[in-house]
């Protein structure tokens, strides 16, 4: 049987097109989010993990004057900001606030200050090599701070992944 010279030819546009989806998916297609944390000086990334909007990000921190814990509890909102619901402390005075004009608990001992509401569009941090501890996302921890050179200079943010091949960052 002799195959009409017109259809040989009728598989170039779906090859075309199939190969423009794999370029855009593997290439250009958005392939999620990431929360990262970038070393301002050295100019590298020194951490980043998968995240997605509802996530919680712990931070514990020592006060360093207290020696007491301090914990702050974000979640990542839709809009690649980090809010802050609350902020739970084993104590008060020295530069911690009291009470701020949220609702205020005292729970195993820790001063509980919820529903801050205050809104980062990132983080800003030196670090130490002492006080900083860990960071945790949705209860597991995934950072230790004291691995970082003592006063790091870090930039925590949310980037967005273009294509599932190369995972360029934009």
């Amino acid at each position: 049987m002799k195959i009409k010279k017109w259809m040989k030819w009728m598989w170039v546009p779906v090859l075309l097109a199939a190969a423009g989806v794999f370029i855009w998916w593997g290439f250009f297609a958005p392939a999620g989010k990431r929360f990262r944390l970038y070393d301002r000086v050295r100019e590298t990334e020194v951490f980043s993990v998968p995240v997605k909007a509802g996530d919680q990000l712990r931070l514990e921190i020592e006060h360093s004057f207290e020696h007491i814990p301090w914990y702050e509890y974000y979640t990542i909102r839709e809009d690649d900001q980090f809010n802050l619901d609350a902020i739970a402390v084993a104590g008060y005075g020295a530069g911690i606030p009291a009470e701020m004009d949220v609702p205020t608990r005292v729970e195993d001992g820790l001063v509980w200050m919820e529903d801050i509401n205050s809104v980062f569009p990132c983080f800003k941090w030196i670090t130490s090599a002492v006080y900083m501890k860990g960071l945790s996302l949705n209860g597991t921890e995934v950072f230790d701070f004291r691995t970082l050179p003592d006063a790091s200079k870090i930039l925590g943010e949310i980037i967005n992944i273009r294509g599932n091949l190369t995972s360029v960052q934009h």
